[in-house]
Parts: structure tokens; C-alpha cells; sequence
């Protein structure tokens, strides 16, 4: 498999009133196209913050990350962000999901944002809600879903865009185990269409069933 994401060097610091605060030391990481990786290690070693990073949602304080060889923090903020849009996609643990907004219409939203109209990608949004089993949910709003069933209009949101990676930023973590058992069944169902996910988890039965988990601590993979 050829190499998606590679990571050289990447160091995050942050600025307090107290001084200067590292939060990423010299992490280097690889993650190849189709592979499923999770990362773990105890609340506050860097696992959300490197997330967000590999999201290019937060720029590194030094380092490198490229995606499929470009170096995307080379990129201007516009080209970021259309990058962003269209390469990655993004589940976390509160799905975020628009109140006033129906399932299909939620799912849609990516698209709608980046310039379809609603009948251009309400076709797609379904298809996606077919996927992850809520075909007679779609025109049900949020508050009339379950937090399973929430969680998956926020994975098929999160495939809008047909993204080549998805980071999920403990997913299954608002879930009783049931639940839980079911979303990580989905997702690993996704990863053999040959999307690449990155899954930051404190449970170790559903990191188990990742081909690979990489662990964290003091800022460091270890």
C-alpha cells in the first residue's frame, strides 16, 4: 500500500501567561492508503491535538505533514481549507449535528457548503444514509434520533465529499457498548471500501479490531 499520510518532525507548542507549553515532541507517523489505525494513551498526551493537526485544522508549531507527498502546510488558507474539504472527513464525539436540520439535509451539508444545491446532493446524502442503515430515518431530525443514530448521520456526513481519510475523534465515547460495537462494525465495514481511518479511543476492544494502534504518551508516539 502506498503511503497517505506521512508526518516528519511535528512539534506543537502553545503560549501561556506562564510560558511556553509542548504539548507534540518530534512525532513522526506514517498511515498508508486503505490502512485503519487507532491511537491511544491516557487523557492529555497530545492524541486530540495531533487529530486536529493531521486535519489540518490547527497548523504545527514545526515539522512537516504530506498527504500523498505534498507538504499541505505549504499550502495558502484557501487551498488549506478546499484541501481540507475535499480530502478529509471528520467524526467526533459530540456529533454536532444541525437541530433545525432533517438527517438527509445534515448529511448534506459538506456539499452544500461547498456550493451544491440541496437537489444536487440530497441524492448522494440518501444513498449515504442507506449505507449506514437509516434509510427510514432520513427525514427525522436530531432530537428524534437515538445517540447511535446520530453518530451515524455524522459518519455519513463525514463521506460527503468522498474523503480519502476519516478522523474520528473517540467516536463510540457517548455510546453504551451495544452501540459502540455496532459503530466500530461500521466503520470497519467502510474501511474495506478502501477509505483510510485514523480512531482515537481509550478502548482497547475496539482498538483490537484496527489493523494497527499507536500509542501516545508525554507528547510522543511510543
Amino acid at each position: 500500500m502506498d503511503q497517505l499520510i506521512t508526518v516528519k518532525g511535528l512539534n506543537k507548542s502553545f503560549s501561556t501567561p506562564g510560558g511556553s507549553f509542548q504539548v507534540l515532541n518530534d512525532i513522526d507517523f506514517n498511515l498508508k492508503k486503505g490502512e485503519i489505525a487507532a491511537l491511544m494513551g491516557p487523557s492529555g498526551v497530545g492524541k486530540s491535538t495531533l487529530l486536529h493537526i493531521l486535519g489540518t485544522l490547527d497548523r504545527p508549531t514545526s515539522g512537516e505533514i504530506l498527504y500523498s507527498g505534498e507538504n499541505v502546510f505549504g499550502l495558502g488558507n484557501d487551498d488549506l481549507s478546499e484541501f481540507r474539504n475535499s480530502t478529509i472527513g471528520f467524526v467526533f464525539q459530540f456529533h454536532h449535528l444541525m437541530p433545525e436540520f432533517n438527517a438527509m439535509e445534515n448529511v448534506a451539508m459538506p456539499a452544500l457548503i461547498s456550493g451544491l444545491t440541496l437537489k444536487q446532493a440530497g441524492g448522494k446524502a440518501e444513498h449515504l444514509l442507506e449505507a449506514v442503515g437509516l434509510t427510514e430515518r432520513m427525514l427525522h431530525k436530531p432530537g428524534e434520533l437515538s445517540g447511535g443514530e446520530q453518530q451515524r448521520v455524522a459518519v455519513a456526513r463525514a463521506l460527503m465529499l468522498d474523503p480519502k481519510v476519516v478522523l474520528a475523534d473517540e467516536p463510540t465515547g457517548n455510546l453504551d457498548t451495544k452501540t459502540g460495537d455496532e459503530l466500530m462494525n461500521l466503520l470497519l465495514e467502510l474501511n474495506k471500501t478502501g477509505i483510510s481511518f485514523i480512531i482515537v479511543t481509550h478502548n482497547d476492544n475496539l482498538a483490537e479490531q484496527c489493523g494497527r494502534t499507536v500509542r501516545m504518551k508525554d507528547g510522543r508516539i511510543i
